[in-house]
């Protein structure tokens, strides 16, 4: 199993904050850093501050960090199809791929999770389209297939007549070498495994226990087959919260930090006690947990960690978790 740090970097943080953890992801030899994909905050105000967190725009960060990192991966988890058109986002994801060069084994360092978009209020204050969930779900559908076209040199030049996206006879240059894994992220247990068998090379779950897991991991094997598609050739993923600590002291001492930040007076004890589908505990506990991720089929771990500031926990899970994943 590989494990990933995946960041919020909606909820206040710089640039500098982003190449601070992806240095310290790459020193380590973790796989890769993934962020979100929101212009506005999703957990609301930090305590203390009554003015709207600072966000940055996830390709752009990425591209500066395809720049000044080598060999982890980078991502997002996910980006909203309703904040891009189709053309544009394939090709921004292929220039940022390209500024990355390959991994060492030769695949794409560059990964685009794409999703439906869920937060109503960053589209309406940024004018983006917020459609009900069955017209997202096929705006997400249309994306997947536009991004793909575009990317494959056999389709060349490439049209796409629907319902959200347009495209008459698009040539695409330079086309990704190697292509950007293309992922589809999301809690469900029909649509989202369906158009991962069809589109993508990977279905991210999102803060599934290990018993969701096993089900969408079934779920997405059984749409491979009724496409005649190899389940082994989609690979199966999870991003999921993480408070891990190397005895019970030091992770009560992390989740504390968390609660006073967000302004929550509960104990560390009653968050956790919420938290149960997250990666949370000693390292003993955690690695535990990870085991039972492997066992449902898990076989990246992308660490949401809320802490981004707390380099010391990218060091506790490179090297007490990362050696038993």
């Amino acid at each position: 199993m590989r494990l990933a740090i995946m960041l919020e970097p909606q909820e206040g943080l710089t640039y500098d904050d982003l190449l601070a953890v992806a240095t310290r992801v790459a020193d380590r030899g973790l796989a890769g850093l993934y962020r979100s994909d929101h212009y506005g905050s999703v957990m609301g105000p930090r305590a203390g501050h009554d003015e709207p967190l600072a966000s940055t725009d996830a390709w752009a960060t990425l591209a500066g960090l395809a720049r000044e990192t080598r060999d982890i991966v980078l991502g997002t988890l996910v980006s909203p199809v309703t904040f891009r058109p189709a053309g544009n986002l394939a090709k921004v994801v292929a220039t940022v791929a390209e500024m990355a060069g390959p991994a060492p084994d030769g695949s794409s360092r560059i990964h685009l999770g794409l999703g439906t978009g869920w937060l109503e209020s960053e589209h309406r204050q940024h004018g983006f389209p917020f459609e009900d969930l069955g017209t997202r779900f096929r705006r997400l559908e249309e994306h997947l297939a536009a991004v793909r076209g575009l990317w494959d040199p056999d389709q060349d030049p490439y049209s796409q007549d629907g319902e959200h996206v347009t495209l008459e006879g698009a040539r695409f240059r330079p086309v990704p070498d190697p292509r950007p894994r293309i992922i589809v992220g999301g809690r469900g247990m029909e649509r989202t495994p369906a158009l991962a068998a069809r589109y993508a090379d990977e279905l991210n779950g999102v803060s599934l226990t290990p018993a969701e897991c096993t089900a969408q991991r079934i779920a997405l094997g059984r749409s491979c087959e009724a496409l005649g598609r190899d389940p082994e050739s989609a690979g199966y993923s999870l991003m999921t919260g993480v408070l891990v600590g190397r005895d019970t002291a030091d992770l009560h001492a992390r989740v504390r930090r968390l609660l006073d930040r967000n302004g929550d007076g509960r104990s560390p004890e009653a968050y956790l006690a919420e938290r149960r589908d997250w990666v949370t505990g000693t390292v003993e506990e955690a690695a535990d947990h990870l085991g039972r991720l492997a066992e449902a089929g898990v076989q990246t771990v992308m660490l949401q960690n809320l802490l981004h500031d707390d380099l010391e926990v990218v060091d506790l899970i490179a090297g007490e978790l990362a050696p038993r994943a």
